[in-house]
């Protein structure tokens, strides 16, 4: 009996930990609650008799994550995005250089650092593919290898654009002949990066990437709203916005945390009162224990 109901608290203890958690990250941008998934445990003795098992406890069969997408807030700073949809921005530390391993992420309230470099709070740059041709997802190459999406703040005379751009008429970007400074910038559901500069020209500088995957639930949180793929997630397919299985990018908005918290208020209760339910289901047997070994 001590077993069980030490199994029964370890449970309901691990509950709690998880509804902790969701109720801790409420305001996490892009945060996708977790929940926890238990199953009975019995004997496997072959000689045993169905009729009359008893169960030997409970354990934690894992700690599952649910990726449906929060509601959208609106922000109205136009480097907040959100993803309408399925996929994940895919992200990379500088410091890690261009053969880094990528991390994946929901939360899209990035900024720019002081190079121009479009970057999550952590600091890691969100990639992105060349400009190669038009203006739409597909110009994206895929078979391009990924990169940082870089959008200068100034760039002097004859100093090169980043690699891939391309005017908004598709023509080849070329080395200003002036100084020019950033005016505007605007990010297209496709996720097409547009900025206007001095000279009155506007740029198209790369194409936003997104990540999917065959199972979202087999990702690896490591922390700062961000995911590693793994052996059960299976690897990573990177396309532009808006091609198939990839959602579109709303700008000037952020996707909160998929948490209800009255739903995880409820949670809390009913672990608590199981909690509590065995706690004094292992008093009553202490209680027993103690009476009989004191007759002895």
């Amino acid at each position: 009996m001590l077993s069980v109901t030490m199994a029964a608290l370890n449970a309901s203890q691990k509950e709690m930990n998880v509804t902790s958690n969701n109720l801790a990250n409420a305001s996490t941008v892009g945060f996708k609650r977790s929940y926890a998934n238990f199953g009975d445990v019995f004997s496997n003795d072959p000689a045993s008799n169905p009729k009359t098992a008893v169960g030997a406890g409970v354990l934690l069969t894992s700690v599952a994550r649910d990726t449906t997408a929060g509601a959208l807030k609106s922000t109205g700073r136009v480097t907040d995005m959100a993803i309408d949809g399925r996929g994940y921005f895919v992200t990379r530390d500088p410091a890690a250089g261009a053969n880094g391993a990528n991390t994946y992420s929901r939360a899209g309230n990035f900024s720019l650092d002081v190079d121009g470099n479009l970057v999550d709070p952590g600091g890691f740059v969100v990639q992105g593919y060349p400009a190669l041709s038009g203006s739409s997802p597909l110009a994206a190459d895929s078979s391009a290898s990924l990169a940082g999406i870089n959008i200068p703040p100034s760039l002097a005379s004859g100093e090169d654009w980043p690699d891939g751009t391309l005017l908004s008429d598709g023509s080849a970007a070329t080395a200003p002949t002036s100084d020019v400074v950033l005016q505007s910038l605007s990010i297209s559901p496709k996720g097409e990066v547009q900025a206007t500069y001095s000279d009155n020209k506007t740029y198209t500088l790369r194409f936003v990437s997104i990540a999917n995957f065959p199972s979202d639930q087999g990702l690896k949180a490591i922390g700062n709203n961000r995911y590693s793929e793994t052996g059960l997630s299976g690897a990573a397919s990177i396309t532009g916005a808006g091609a198939p299985k990839a959602g579109n990018i709303m700008t000037g908005t952020l996707e909160q945390a998929n948490v209800d918290i009255t739903t995880e208020l409820m949670d809390m209760i009913r672990s608590q009162q199981v909690y509590n339910g065995n706690a004094r289901m292992l008093q009553t047997t202490m209680e027993t224990v103690s009476r009989i070994t004191d007759k002895i």
